[in-house]
């Protein structure tokens, strides 16, 4: 009698207890799609000293922060007594990164001179303001002066911890020059469904080091011309094995062939991932990989279960150079000008246009199992090396832009322009500084601002 007491109280409590949280509830998170079908831009630029070159104090970037919200009467966004940016009625907004480098993140449009208009009004105003506190902001992929060990941390919790877990992992020891030192440009792209998400992100995963190779923008660092013509990608290639990078080959590989399952898959990626940390009550909570997110859905972790908002977050620390949620992050491409940024968001559109099984087909030459291997040889030779003894990089591309410009209206084709300069070339951006012998941080910025 007693046990069957005890059998129905525990059956009581289990039924009271929270549901745990499951791969089919996560999954939901990545059918909220839009079928507009919009371009989303966030766009990095290096926040240096004028007189120094070193990468600029939070003190003045804070005031300049401040000095732009009261203009533009946005809201100051913070973390704990910390300002890290400023955001519109609209959710545009400026931020700061682990090295105060600065985003500009626009919220997604359809049409490219919508993104022109609002991303140059506030380049701006931002760059007028700078000026008066002796700041610049630098369109390039790389800080080129300073040293990474002398570059202080945004004070954030969140990066704190951060730094004191991925260097020390396997492939993690550029993690420290990835958060101070990096500045990229990131293309958000819209998916109609589960096929068209797969589709889009497999595409771009074969066509992701191309890109990479055509945006390749840091040869200058330390202050020296280095044998690399990305460093920007270099260091992400070092933050974290299976965290950065193509770490999810198996979503496209045999077993996944088939588009049903791909959320399902890519989600099951995610949670295999070491978790960082952790948040409850606006505190964080170190994990620092003792478990990974999907043992914290099994086995819970101090007595906390796995909740959505953690997945979330969990997520946000994992950065391949194409992430899913809702939309498609593009993340691969080196800072650089405002008109390459637009550029970029140009030729994706036109891109998309196409039908993306014709274009598979299309680049049936280019095999998942090589990317990562293209992916090393962009960081050294930008576009300047063979896919076979037919083909060459410059030639991957340009057949990409050619198929973009011809799904893109007349006035569209203007914004492509920079990039399809580049290709007709075949000189990257950082082909043109080595030509131009550029050796150091100050000749860098003399050319780039002449």
């Amino acid at each position: 009698m007693q046990k069957t007491a005890t059998k129905k109280t525990n059956n009581l409590f289990d039924f009271f207890k929270k549901k745990k949280l499951n791969i089919k509830e996560i999954e939901k998170l990545y059918l909220n799609t839009n079928s507009t079908q919009k371009i989303g831009l966030e766009y990095e630029r290096l926040s240096l000293d004028k007189n120094t070159l070193e990468n600029a104090s939070y003190e003045k970037l804070s005031k300049i922060i401040e000095h732009f919200s009261n203009i533009q009467n946005w809201d100051l966004i913070y973390d704990n007594e910390t300002i890290i940016g400023a955001k519109s009625k609209t959710n545009t907004s400026i931020s700061l990164e682990p090295g105060c480098q600065l985003e500009i993140s626009l919220s997604p449009k359809e049409n490219i001179s919508e993104i022109n208009f609002e991303l140059n009004e506030i380049i701006s105003l931002l760059d007028r303001i700078a000026n008066s506190y002796d700041v610049f902001f630098l369109g390039y992929g790389i800080s080129p002066k300073s040293q990474s060990e002398d570059i202080a941390l945004l004070n954030k919790k969140r990066y704190e911890i951060m730094n004191d877990f991925l260097p020390y992992q396997q492939y993690g020891e550029l993690c420290p020059t990835m958060m101070r030192k990096t500045a990229g440009i990131q293309i958000n792209i819209d998916f109609k469904n589960k096929k068209d998400a797969y589709l889009k992100s497999k595409f771009l995963n074969l066509i992701t080091p191309f890109m990479c190779g055509l945006c390749a923008n840091s040869p200058i660092e330390n202050n020296i011309l280095s044998k690399n013509k990305t460093n920007r990608a270099y260091a992400w290639l070092y933050t974290g094995k299976n965290r950065c990078n193509f770490f999810y080959q198996n979503v496209y590989k045999k077993k996944f062939k088939k588009f049903e399952n791909f959320f399902k898959n890519y989600i099951e990626e995610i949670i295999s991932i070491p978790m960082v940390f952790l948040e409850r009550n606006n505190e964080l909570i170190p994990i620092n990989g003792k478990i990974n997110f999907k043992e914290f859905i099994n086995e819970n972790y101090l007595n906390h279960q796995a909740e959505i908002e953690d997945y979330l977050l969990h997520q946000s620390l994992v950065f391949p150079d194409i992430r899913i949620k809702n939309y498609i992050e593009i993340r691969n491409h080196d800072s650089s000008n405002s008109n390459i940024a637009l550029a970029l968001c140009a030729f994706y559109k036109g891109l998309f246009k196409e039908d993306i099984e014709n274009l598979l087909k299309k680049f049936d030459y280019l095999k998942i199992e090589n990317i990562e291997k293209y992916n090393k040889e962009v960081i050294k030779n930008g576009l300047n090396f063979k896919i076979n003894k037919n083909l060459d990089a410059w030639q991957v591309v340009e057949k990409l832009f050619k198929i973009s410009k011809n799904n893109l209206s007349n006035k569209e084709k203007d914004f492509i322009k920079p990039l399809v300069n580049l290709i007709e070339n075949k000189k990257t951006q950082a082909d043109i500084l080595i030509e131009q012998n550029i050796t150091n941080a100050e000749e860098l910025v003399s050319f780039l601002y002449e």
